[in-house]
């Protein structure tokens, strides 16, 4: 690519390239570690911070103002869908405003029509220059579209406009976990926690690298940072809970780690990681029918993951119910494409 004079015309180039890099011929290189059921919502809600970004509005009783103001205030309340609505006739009636064009960018991205929403940046980005949190946006688009090299350069390109973000360190990080850098992740999160020392989602995924690192001394410690720092916060994570209960449950430590998964599945009861593992974990201690309780409810919740079918089996088989436990483990293979009935899936 041609070196252009602005920054503004580079980041065009960029956006009209976007169809030759994600064209159906491109090979899905990696996935994304998702957060909440959505691959863009994988900074626990940083994301709305693009959209605060923008700026706020001047008073103006005009009824476009009135509209982008709203869609502002729907975006934040993570309404996205509501306000693409309102943002569309804002566009059509005005095509070369660029702000209106933006925000329908992001909250295409967190609808997860990430294809729609660099669509969308490219208009914009002919009327306007992005900003550093709108390129990181942009790379986000191209995460969900698991293009991971393409979310680098522009993720790097975003850093490159503002080194201070701690969001997009924070996305720099889960980028490079994601791609097997563990080393190039650990630095990105500890610049996270430097730039916002009380980032909870930073403090657990530090916990993550240095697991992967097998420094699991460090990782046990990051993981009870977080937990103190949303201890008294009105809207608690369950993963540092969960992360720190699994690094337990390794250690032979289940007294604590029930206690973690416990305090988990009231944060979050849909979780089925948290059912597995609970149901683990009563299992060692003999609590054979709260286990079966458990992957039951792993089942109910992921219904096509072989494993939690498995569980379910020798549970039920620790428990004399061979009936039930012949069905599941049947269940288990079948999903595995085994002929196997009683081998780990």
């Amino acid at each position: 690519m041609h070196r252009r004079k602005s920054c503004a015309g580079a980041d065009r180039r960029f956006l009209r390239c976007y169809p030759v890099g994600v064209g159906n011929k491109r090979k899905s290189r990696c996935g994304w570690l998702r957060v909440s059921g959505c691959v863009a919502a994988m900074a626990c809600g940083a994301l709305v911070g693009a959209a605060r970004q923008i700026g706020t509005l001047t008073p103006n009783p005009s009824p476009s103002a009135s509209s982008l103001a709203t869609a502002q205030k729907l975006m934040h309340e993570g309404r996205f869908a509501e306000a693409e609505v309102l943002l569309r006739p804002l566009i059509a009636a005005d095509p070369k405003a660029a702000e209106p064009r933006y925000l329908l960018a992001y909250a295409l991205m967190r609808e997860d029509k990430p294809a729609d929403s660099l669509k969308e940046y490219t208009s914009a980005a002919e009327v306007r220059t992005p900003t550093a949190a709108e390129l990181r946006n942009v790379a986000l688009d191209y995460v969900l579209l698991k293009d991971l090299p393409d979310a680098e350069r522009w993720m790097n390109r975003s850093l490159a406009m503002d080194g201070n973000d701690a969001e997009t360190w924070y996305a720099m990080g889960r980028l490079h976990y994601t791609q097997g850098r563990y080393g190039d992740a650990l630095t990105c999160f500890q610049k996270t926690l430097a730039l916002n020392p009380r980032s909870v989602k930073g403090e657990n995924n530090l916990g993550l690298a240095y697991e992967a690192l097998n420094r699991n001394d460090d990782a046990a410690q990051a993981y009870r940072t977080a937990i103190a720092l949303q201890k008294d916060g009105p809207v608690p994570s369950e993963q540092p809970l969960l992360n720190l209960a699994i690094l337990l449950l390794h250690r032979n430590q289940v007294a604590e780690a029930e206690q973690l998964l416990e305090q988990a599945a009231k944060i979050a009861p849909k979780e089925p990681r948290i059912h597995e593992n609970l149901g683990q974990a009563y299992q060692r201690t003999g609590r054979v029918a709260d286990a079966v309780k458990e992957f039951a409810a792993a089942v109910t919740l992921a219904p096509e993951n072989p494993r939690y079918h498995y569980l379910l089996g020798q549970a039920y088989r620790r428990d004399g119910d061979d009936a039930r436990a012949k069905q599941e483990f049947e269940r288990s293979a079948a999903l595995n494409g085994s002929h196997s009935t009683s081998e780990q899936p």
